[in-house]
């Protein structure tokens, strides 16, 4: 493998920079929370809004998926500059 030059401190503050993922099914599921409803009603939300939110919504966790996989294939790195106390028996 090669050696990017990636620290844990930059690979945190990189992922500390990352925004969140605003999902229309998440954007869906506030705007009809305020009215005491877990889910929209169906005459409130046109079904094209619907169906196009669930595809984001599956998409997303496709990808998700096809990044932890990726991840699972990574080879462990020790971390020598840490320690950890709590294994300190």
């Amino acid at each position: 493998m090669f050696d990017a030059g990636l620290t844990a401190d930059s690979l945190r503050g990189c992922l500390a920079g990352l925004s969140p993922v605003d999902l229309k099914g998440m954007a869906l599921l506030r705007e009809c929370h305020p009215a005491g409803q877990f889910f929209p009603p169906v005459s409130a939300v046109p079904r094209a809004a619907i169906v196009e939110a669930v595809t984001e919504i599956v998409a997303y966790t496709e990808r998700c998926r096809r990044a932890l996989e990726q991840l699972m294939t990574l080879t462990p790195v020790p971390l020598t500059a840490f320690s950890i106390v709590e294994y300190g028996l």
